[in-house]
This record gives C-alpha cells, structure tokens and sequence, in this order.
C-alpha cells in the first residue's frame, strides 16, 4: 500500500444540453452496458441551446459491471478527469430496483436540479443534468465546501502546521472579528470548525462565550481559509490542489474563486467551484476514509474524529452535517454524513453502504443556507428505491 508522507514541504500546483440526459447503467447479456434516456419534468425550465446533448455514461464494451458483492470487496476508483471512463453499475446489480432510481431522479429533477450523481461503491448508478449543465460544468457549492476545508484542516494539524486549540489570532492576529480584541482572543481553530466561536453571524461581535452555544455563522467559518494560508505559507487554491483535489483527479476546472460579498469587517467571502463529478470524488474519499485507492490522503482518523457528534449539538461535527446521528429520515444508517451548501447543494456520504450522492442546482424549495426540507424529500426517495 502507498501511504502519504506527511511532511512540511513546498507545494506546486499541479456543450449545452437544454434538457435532463439521465443515464442508468444496465447489463445486456453479452456484457455491454446500455442507457436509458429519461426525458426532464415539463415544470422544469430550461435555458440554452434547446438542442438536448446527451452526456453518456458507459464501461468498456464486454466488461460487465461488477456483482455487489465484488465491488463491496474492491477499492475501486475512478480514473482521473479526462484520463478514462466513470464505471458504471446497473441499479439492480447496485441494491436498488430502475423504477426506484427512476423516481429519484425525476424527484430530483423537478425541483430545480442542474446535475445528480449516484455512487454505489465508487461506481455510477445515476448521472443526470438539466437546464444545460454537463459534466463539465462548474458552480460554487456554497457551504459544501465548508466539509473539504474541515479535511485541509485535518491534515495541516497532521503535518504539525497549526493545532486545534491554537487561537484564531495566534495565525490572523487582533482584529479579524468585530468582537474586542479580548473576546476574539479566546477563540480557536476548533471553536471556527465546529461553530461555536460564539460571535454573532451577521455581526461577528462576541455574543456569547467561546464552546457554549452552536450557531451555524458562514462569517466566522471564512477566517479558516486565511488561517490555513497563514500557518502553511500557501494560498488555499496551490493547498487544495496539492493535498486534496490532484490526489482524487478533480477536474481542472475546480478553483476557489472569491465572491463578491464581504463579511463584516470587510474580508470578500470565498467559493470553491467543482462539477458534479468533483463532488463525487471528494465524497468517495470520505466514504474510504480517508483513502483514494492505496493512497492516503487524509490522517488516519480524522474523518472518525471530524464525524464525532460535538456537545453543543448532536448533528454536528467538525464542518460536517451528522444525519444519521438525528435521524433525519427512517431506515437512514446511523453513519450517514453529508455536506450541505445553499440552494441545496449535496453531498451525501454513508459508508456503511458505500454510498455517496450529489446535487447541484438552485434552491429545491424555501432558499437556506444548508439543510433543507429537500433533504428528507431527497433521502427518502433514495432510500425508496432501495430492493427489497
């Protein structure tokens, strides 16, 4: 096995379709995988050239895809953007019936989604984009990317960079927040990662005493980026691409971009664009542990540590939603996981059943900033399909 070597070392960087393509793998008798093309919701609007272009999902021709309990037992991942073809397995051959996924990406569908993807065990079940997205096609993922800066965080503590308990200030100095300069003080690493730096969310005035209370505040969670920057001599872009993204053969289009919001001392707010398939690779990192095929790309542990319900509120770890922990839909694994952004932007990991799903879109429904009642609508139907 390949292990990573975590030591301090200088880090290099390394068309339209107007409507939904759904491509569900199926086995044909003599190993050749076929598609099924499910046209989009009439409800759903459409933008772009309104020639539909289909994105198709296909393994090497006489290679069937893999039994259930075969890829259960593999460690299979993907080939790096561009480099080859996403396997694919048949929704049967997956644990699930086609009426089920079909229902779920019609689900999904009609609730104003640009792209979907369904990973069992690394390999593909379901892929489908709308109002022309493709697979190609890039957008900032809002507060799922608050997940992928819990792992940086995860692996610069490892490699002895900064420390958990250490003080905000310690790494941006007096003034990063609007508290006073004595209440900022008292404010750490850990408290930033598990919201609980008690400073107001739209203020970033000192409310209540660091630890006490969670409230979820995007503001305080920002000053992570330049504490990374900080304590590694690195911008996030150079530290991402190096830790993370290369690693897991994210596209080249996965940047982090700054946005035009500010916070309220002034900082400009930062998001960190991917496709679809991008977000799949992440969450099948998370879903290995930590592992990308034989490599290790985060500390052992880190994940179990990062998914670990904090005090101040059972559904929450270090950056990371914890919904099996609450229950949020029945027959849901107790291990389920998920980064969650605005406008419902998904990342579903449960890797007790090999599980990772993505969707990226506009608001699904009621616009907030994480978790939403789509969530559970959303859980449902994928749990629905599940053969019985």
């Amino acid at each position: 096995m390949t292990e990573r070597t975590w030591t301090r070392r200088a880090l290099l960087r390394g068309g339209a379709a107007a409507a939904a393509t759904t491509v569900l793998a199926a086995c044909a008798d003599d190993g050749e995988i076929t598609v099924e093309t499910l046209a989009p919701p009439e409800s759903v609007p459409t933008t772009g050239d309104p020639t539909p272009t289909a994105t198709v999902v296909t393994t090497v021709a006489g290679e069937p895809p893999p039994t259930l309990a075969d890829a259960a037992d593999d460690a299979y991942v993907p080939p790096p953007h561009g480099a080859g073809e996403w396997a694919t397995v048949a929704p049967a051959d997956a644990g699930f019936t086609e009426e089920g996924i079909a229902a779920l990406v019609d689900l999904v569908g009609s609730r104003a989604s640009d792209s979907f993807i369904l990973l069992r065990h690394g390999r593909i079940v379901a892929e489908a984009y709308w109002r022309g997205a493709d697979q190609e096609w890039t957008r900032d993922i809002a507060s799922c990317q608050k997940s992928v800066t819990s792992t940086l965080v995860g692996v610069a503590r490892d490699e002895g960079l900064l420390g958990l308990d250490d003080t905000v200030t310690s790494y941006l100095g007096a003034g990063w927040s609007a508290a006073a300069e004595a209440d900022e003080a008292l404010i750490t690493v850990r408290h930033l990662l598990t919201m609980t730096s008690g400073l107001g969310p739209l203020t970033l005035k000192a409310k209540t005493a660091p630890g006490e209370v969670w409230e979820y505040n995007t503001n305080a969670y920002q000053k992570l980026r330049p504490v990374l920057e900080a304590a590694t001599g690195q911008d996030i872009d150079s530290l991402t691409r190096a830790w993370l993204l290369d690693t897991v053969g994210a596209s080249e289009q996965a940047t982090w971009r700054q946005r035009r919001t500010q916070d309220p001392t002034g900082d400009r707010l930062w998001g960190l664009e991917l496709t679809v398939r991008d977000m799949a690779r992440f969450g099948l990192m998370a879903m290995r542990g930590g592992m990308w095929g034989d490599t290790r790309v985060l500390p052992d542990g880190w994940l179990d540590e990062s998914w670990t319900p904090i005090p101040q509120n059972a559904g929450y770890g270090y950056l990371w939603w914890l919904l099996g922990a609450i229950s949020l839909s029945p027959g849901l694994p107790e291990d389920a996981v998920a980064a969650l952004g605005a406008a419902d932007q998904k990342i579903y990991v449960v890797p007790s059943i090999g599980l990772v799903c993505c969707r990226q879109g506009s608001a699904a429904g009621t616009e907030t900033e994480a978790e939403s009642p789509f969530d559970q609508a959303l859980l449902e139907a994928l749990l629905a399909a599940v053969a019985t």
